[in-house]
């Protein structure tokens, strides 16, 4: 490939990184809000990724006042909550989340945008082709 033919295709190579990341995030927040609503989830949560600049390690936590911890880490496993704080910061354009949410509303608030996004720019959401067992 010449230089000149790789320049040329930049702005087409950027606008794919970022559909993407944006169909990644959808993803990992759609199978976050189906998780959620077959098991009948409801409530306010916190959702946290640490801050390695702060001492903290780069974990995400789920905790709530109104749902038990132990519901919480039967539906979502460490790897689970990293996928689903990095879909939530990327959808909310922020760095590290720190956000408060009702949980059965996931999908719609941060899920939906997404979705329009992707939509807008001409993506087909091939459901049939979709891998079901895993968030991201």
């Amino acid at each position: 490939m010449k230089l000149s033919a790789l320049l040329a295709s930049r702005s087409t190579i950027l606008r794919q990184a970022a559909l993407a990341h944006t169909a990644a995030a959808w993803l990992a927040l759609h199978h976050a809000s189906l998780r959620i609503a077959a098991a009948g989830l409801h409530g306010t949560v916190r959702l946290r990724q640490g801050d390695p600049a702060a001492g903290e390690l780069p974990l995400a936590t789920l905790t709530s006042e109104s749902i038990r911890p132990s519901v919480l880490e039967e539906h979502f496993t460490d790897d689970d909550l990293l996928a689903l704080a990095d879909a939530v910061a990327y959808a909310t354009d922020v760095e590290r989340v720190d956000a408060e949410f009702a949980i059965e509303s996931l999908g719609e608030t941060h899920a939906a945008p997404l979705r329009l996004r992707l939509e807008q720019a001409g993506v087909t959401l091939d459901y049939d082709a979709l891998p079901t067992d895993s968030m991201s």
